[in-house]
Formats: C-alpha cells, sequence, structure tokens
C-alpha cells in the first residue's frame, strides 16, 4: 500500500502545480494601467520577462505570484 501511495501523491502534486501560472500584479502605474501580467499571456517567457521588466522601469509597484487558471 505505501508504494502505491507515494508515487499517488507526487502526481497529485504535480497536476496541481501545473494548474498554476505565474502572474504579476503590477499597481501604482504613474501611466494609469494597472493590471495582471501572466506567462500565458505571451508568447514565450522571455516576451513576459521584458513586459515586467518594462512595467518596473516605467515606475509600476510589480509582485510575482501563482495564480489558479
Amino acid at each position: 500500500m505505501k508504494k502505491l501511495l507515494i508515487p499517488f501523491i507526487v502526481g497529485v502534486m504535480a497536476l496541481g502545480a501545473s494548474s498554476c501560472q505565474k502572474c504579476a500584479e503590477c499597481d501604482n502605474c504613474p501611466f494609469g494601467i494597472s493590471g495582471d501580467f501572466c506567462v500565458d499571456d505571451y508568447n514565450s517567457k522571455d516576451d513576459y520577462d521584458a513586459a515586467l521588466a518594462n512595467a518596473k522601469a516605467a515606475g509600476c509597484d510589480c509582485t510575482e505570484k501563482l495564480k489558479g487558471k
């Protein structure tokens, strides 16, 4: 029974982690646009990182988090 329990728990954890996406919530932007930036909204992680870096450089207060789909 123990041999089956560990793979089941690992599988459930992997499935739970795949249902979350990495996002950044940006507030207090000087240009008046605030919102969420999520990796799934961009063609690649590099595009997401660039958009997030641009928002931070513009003065936005951004916090990264995991968000359920």
